[in-house]
């Protein structure tokens, strides 16, 4: 079995927020930070390079 991890995307929407969320691709990641943050609008989504913290 191999260990993969998902990728994380962080979505920012037009308010301010921003939400990091694992996901296979970036519109899942829209999906659920739209599921998250019901009635906004997601201004972009990156992809997050750095790796996370042990």
């Amino acid at each position: 079995m191999t260990n993969t991890t998902l990728p994380r995307f962080r979505v920012h929407f037009h308010d301010g927020k921003t939400f990091d969320i694992s996901a296979g691709n970036s519109l899942i990641a829209e999906k659920k930070a739209r599921a998250a943050h019901p009635g906004g609008y997601v201004k972009k989504v990156k992809l997050i390079r750095e790796k996370e913290a042990p």
